[in-house]
């Protein structure tokens, strides 16, 4: 009798933990699914270049053309992020992104990791498309960005004293 509530009790937290609305909480996710691609994002966290090239590739889901990209990488666990609205959070492994630049020049004077540094890119994907950020924890979900520029000092939007949300601000209309 004991065996059969400790199973369900098993299978019900496992149906709760891989549902998307208890996923869906979590305050990376809930701001990445309310960006558009093509938006450009701002973030600072640790960093990690890659040493190596590798090949990426965009499908066109109308005709079916593949092109392929050569381009380097670079992973980063943010802290903070502004784009529609803005994030700040503690540093969580779960929530990484990655930066990909054709050409190793951008990154030339940046140290191979670290911290303290801002970079915007344009938000190019998610990894298993948006259904693997938002789904469960694991998949795999990354945000995809094409690097567009490197600062010391944080953008004017991200420094103006503001309220952290995920969700964008909206205009009283009183």
């Amino acid at each position: 009798m004991r065996v059969q509530w400790v199973v369900r009790g098993s299978v019900l937290v496992i149906a709760l933990l891989s549902s998307h609305l208890s996923w869906a909480a979590d305050p990376f996710v809930r701001f990445f699914a309310l960006q558009p691609i093509g938006q450009e994002i701002t973030v600072t966290g640790h960093f990690h270049r890659f040493h190596y090239k590798r090949q990426f590739f965009q499908r066109n889901d109308k005709t079916g053309e593949v092109l392929y990209f050569d381009y380097y990488g670079m992973s980063l666990i943010p802290t903070r992020i502004v784009g529609t609205g803005s994030l700040a959070q503690e540093a969580n492994r779960l929530d990484t992104l990655l930066f990909l630049y054709p050409d190793e020049e951008l990154v030339k004077n940046l140290p191979e990791q670290g911290d303290d540094v801002w970079f915007t890119g344009t938000l190019l994907g998610f990894q298993y498309g948006i259904s693997g950020i938002t789904n469960s924890a694991y998949s795999g979900g990354e945000p995809y960005l094409v690097l567009k520029q490197i600062a010391a000092q944080p953008p004017p939007e991200a420094s103006a004293p503001q309220h952290q949300s995920a969700v964008p601000a909206q205009e009283n209309k009183d």
